[in-house]
């Protein structure tokens, strides 16, 4: 567990199991999505499998590191790539793509369907009438253990989490099952009552300037500056910051929008903020041939309005914190944008989910934006914004 940064409790809970011999047979790893769930899963699959664990003077158990279940594990990276171990069973929804069920390899994925599911991990008859054995149910090939971890399990329809509750209700004797989710609520109250939930958390300043330190050491001044707030505490996401470069989204964006916070339409930033979005799904889908357009879409989308909220809340903060904070006759007018601002994504949101073309849901949302700047009162001088890309 050394490896999970800056998540003391959820390494103490985990600890307190294995240290006393009656680990739980299922966890809900639970929290904002980046701070660590898949690592701290993939960290308790090495310990279970190990064949000859380490207890330390402190009752720390950790893998041994040189067991043949460690040697084929010892490539495993932190998204779960790379380790050949035939008891560690990974279930996302980008498996669909080599299922056997040919509807699954046709069909685009945004969710984990009970079909895949039946194939994994829990058996049973595919809408194509063939029957797989439940994995879950057959012996460990290494006689240790086995361990299926359902990475974005709030993906599992109802169907899929129904599927798995005879697994949970009745687990084999060494099987363990690890849900990790960044929506905890649409998991069934029928799920939730039968694992154990540990709980994680953005990281602190120190510990997440010691991640940033150690894996994007070539980041300095304002970029990782901003990189930094924008993360907020998940490594997961400064990751995704620094790879696909939002610090140039950030320097785009935000000074037209506080353009149009002065009084100046931007006529071509719903357009540009698409095309950013766009060209973030085709580097996802080049990256990762298995991964679905739709969900890099809606996932640089994500990323996008979370840009735009994090700076909207910055201003209000300011705000506040500003010489009208004890005057609320004046605080109000000037609040009022930001947060008109902030309901603009929601409606953007509302609209995405709905399929709606991206395109339109940006220049539906910049319009949104500009009504709310544009019936409020004239805005007092703006702080510098990220200068813009030329």
């Amino acid at each position: 567990m050394d490896r999970l940064l800056g998540q003391p409790r959820a390494v103490e809970l985990l600890q307190a199991g294995l240290a006393s011999g009656k680990l739980h047979h299922a966890f809900i790893f639970h929290g904002p999505p980046g701070v660590g769930k898949c690592t701290a899963a993939l960290e308790l699959a090495r310990i279970v499998l190990c064949h000859q664990p380490q207890q330390d003077l402190a009752g720390r158990v950790a893998a041994c590191g040189g067991c043949d279940a460690c040697r084929l594990l010892r490539h495993l990276s932190p998204e779960g790539e790379g380790g050949t171990h035939p008891d560690l069973h990974l279930v996302r929804k980008e498996m669909a793509q080599t299922a056997q069920t040919a509807t699954l390899r046709t069909r685009k994925q945004l969710n984990i369907p009970v079909d895949l599911l039946r194939e994994l991990m829990v058996g049973g008859t595919t809408s194509d009438g063939k029957y797989h054995e439940a994995a879950a149910f057959k012996t460990p090939v290494m006689r240790r253990g086995k361990v299926f971890i359902i990475d974005e399990a709030e993906l599992m329809d109802a169907h899929g989490q129904n599927a798995l509750l005879k697994t949970l209700e009745e687990p084999p004797a060494g099987t363990y099952t690890i849900l990790i989710t960044s929506a905890e609520h649409r998991l069934l109250v029928t799920i939730r009552s039968r694992c154990q939930r540990i709980a994680f958390v953005p990281l602190a300043d120190e510990p997440m300037n010691q991640w940033l330190a150690r894996h994007l050491p070539e980041l300095e001044g304002a970029q990782r500056q901003w990189l930094a707030a924008f993360a907020e505490g998940s490594p997961g996401r400064a990751l995704t910051a620094a790879r696909y470069d939002l610090y140039a989204w950030a320097r785009m964006v935000l000074p037209q929008i506080e353009a149009m916070r002065q009084g100046r339409f931007p006529d071509s930033l719903g357009a540009a903020m698409a095309e950013l979005v766009d060209e973030f799904a085709k580097a996802v889908v080049k990256e990762q041939p298995n991964a679905s357009k739709d969900a890099a879409n809606r996932r640089g989308a994500a990323l996008m309005w979370r840009l735009l909220a994090q700076h909207a809340r910055g201003r209000i903060h300011e705000l506040v914190g500003g010489p009208a904070a004890g005057d609320p006759v004046k605080l109000e007018p000037q609040v009022a944008p930001w947060l008109s601002l902030l309901e603009a994504i929601e409606g953007a949101q509302a609209e995405l989910a709905a399929n709606v073309n991206p395109g339109l849901v940006a220049d539906h949302l910049v319009a949104r934006i500009w009504h709310g700047f544009s019936t409020a009162p004239p805005a007092p001088p703006a702080p510098p914004a990220p200068a813009a890309v030329r």
